[in-house]
């Protein structure tokens, strides 16, 4: 994102329509899909989840890694629609999978919008992985999971490893396992906390864990607690969680209807610093905005 000086203050600029930053910003709901169930792809596209992730991961088996992989390249190579997010999540890069899966990638003119590294432990990681999608001539985004009691405490630092870097995503389970802790959502706050603050330096996406449990109830009650602290959107295992999601992560219309104040209070100040009933609006709420009406603009085109 680009940056504008004026006067004493520096002010971030609006990223520029349809970047990759602002698409995964507007995600709210990430449907996870093992990549050796191919008959689940086209699900995503008519369920109305925002954002389809791929897995080579944790889902899939390891007699099953490389039909998975041949499977997710082939959906990958298809032409990508406007309204759907698709993103692969490799095996982790310190392993040999991760390392095909990076390789198949890198050799397979597939083009996921961003592929997601599992267990990722330092800036130094996102990089390696950056270098190979800068050789492929791509314009792939990096997602690291935030899954490791170290990557908490690196979160920061991850979010600012690389340009290509779009989203930083809560993996709950592996969390709760490496702390000794029971997977509540209470228990991982900290974490959610750090990934939201670490997300909002950088102005990229914060995605929320999955749900594991069936009843829809503590789905609501989580989805809705994690909205309220600040993550972007919410992963989904099963596709009758996603309109639950959705429905939570979609504002409101006196949301969407201020969101549209603050940016044509922005486009009428030109280069002056805008401001909004003698307030100056500051880039978070740009960063905001800019979230919110390309949410409504998903939803009106649809």
């Amino acid at each position: 994102m680009s940056k504008k000086s004026n006067g004493s203050a520096t002010w971030e600029t609006r990223p520029r329509e349809g970047s990759l930053r602002s698409r995964v910003r507007a995600c709210r709901s990430c449907f996870l899909t093992p990549g050796s169930q191919p008959q689940r792809f086209s699900a995503a596209r008519s369920s109305g989840a925002d954002a389809i992730i791929v897995d080579l991961e944790s889902t899939v088996a390891p007699a099953d890694k490389r039909k998975a992989r041949e499977a997710a390249l082939t959906f990958l190579r298809q032409p990508a629609e406007a309204d759907l997010v698709r993103i692969l999540r490799i095996n982790s890069p310190r392993a040999v999978e991760g390392l095909r899966d990076l390789l198949a990638l890198h050799e397979s003119g597939a083009c996921p919008d961003a592929v997601i590294i599992p267990k990722c432990q330092s800036a130094d990681e996102i990089r390696v992985v950056a270098d190979v999608l800068d050789g492929s001539q791509s314009t792939i985004g990096v997602i690291p999971m935030v899954e490791l009691a170290r990557a908490v405490f690196v979160a920061e630092l991850m979010a600012d490893a690389h340009e290509r870097v779009c989203g930083l995503f809560l993996g709950g389970g592996d969390l709760a396992a490496d702390l000794g802790a029971e997977g509540s959502w209470e228990n991982l706050l900290f974490a959610r906390s750090v990934i939201v603050a670490a997300a909002a330096t950088t102005g990229i996406a914060a995605i929320d864990v999955p749900y594991f449990k069936g009843d829809g109830a503590g789905l609501e009650r989580e989805a809705t607690a994690s909205r309220k602290l600040g993550m972007t959107g919410k992963a989904a295992l099963h596709l009758e969680q996603l309109a639950v999601i959705d429905t939570i992560f979609t504002p409101s219309s006196d949301v969407v209807a201020h969101a549209q104040v603050v940016m044509n209070a922005c486009a009428a100040a030109g280069t002056s610093t805008p401001a909004l009933n003698g307030h100056v609006i500051e880039p978070a709420m740009i960063r905001e905005a800019e979230r919110v009406l390309a949410i409504a603009d998903r939803l009106r085109s649809n």
